[in-house]
């Protein structure tokens, strides 16, 4: 293998995992919605 390839396989890595690391952040600190709004239930 050479130089390059492992160049490339490295930086795909860090940026995918960087990205999933980020996203799973994001929805762990978005503030939990009231299910009182979020229901199917008809209020007739």
């Amino acid at each position: 293998m050479n130089t390059s390839a492992l160049i490339m396989m490295i930086s795909a890595m860090t940026i995918v995992s960087s990205m999933t690391i980020y996203y799973f952040i994001k929805v762990l600190r978005t503030p939990v919605k009231n299910p009182k709004e979020d229901s199917f239930e008809d209020t007739n």
